[in-house]
């Protein structure tokens, strides 16, 4: 006979589903003006896995796009974004170039992206991206709660798997 972790496996689940909700609200608010998470591919993109074992084992893991990592932690001075990532930001910002003489906004051309896409690396070089913690508060947090839970829930499937092997 085997242990049973259905209690233990319920606190995980909970523990993944408020995280990844926490963080997805997180990444929805607007910092300094502007939304976080621009398109909401990372948004929807956050999740995690549980994988109970027959031994009493799991394995718990949490998930999302690749650059989320940087979005949550920052990006230090000295290193600027892929062009073509960033140029492919810029284009799904609605933005509008304008003549810096003039104020007027002008047409956005190749060459007037491309301005703009080196003006912005050269800044995220010399400045980096601040960090927004979007993912590592509601995980710090949520994390603090678990052991206590993880307690209780472990000694409820041990109760369980005793009450079912004195049988």
């Amino acid at each position: 006979m085997s242990l049973d972790p259905i209690q233990t496996n319920k606190v995980l689940n909970n523990f993944g589903e408020r995280v990844t909700k926490l963080a997805r609200i997180n990444i929805g608010k607007k910092k300094k003006g502007r939304k976080i998470d621009n398109t909401g591919t990372l948004r929807k993109s956050i999740g995690f896995d549980l994988e109970t074992f027959k031994s009493g084992n799991f394995s718990f893991s949490f998930f999302m796009e690749d650059y989320g990592e940087n979005v949550d932690q920052g990006r230090k001075p000295g290193k600027g974004i892929p062009v073509k990532e960033l140029m492919s930001w810029i284009k799904s910002k609605p933005i509008r170039l304008r003549d810096l003489e003039t104020g007027k906004f002008i047409k956005t051309t190749k060459a007037g992206l491309n301005s703009l896409s080196f003006l912005i690396n050269r800044k995220i070089k010399k400045e980096g991206i601040e960090k927004t913690n979007f993912f590592t508060d509601p995980l710090e947090r949520e994390f603090k709660k678990l052991p206590e839970q993880l307690v209780k829930s472990f000694s409820l499937d041990l109760d369980t798997f005793l009450e079912a092997s004195l049988k």
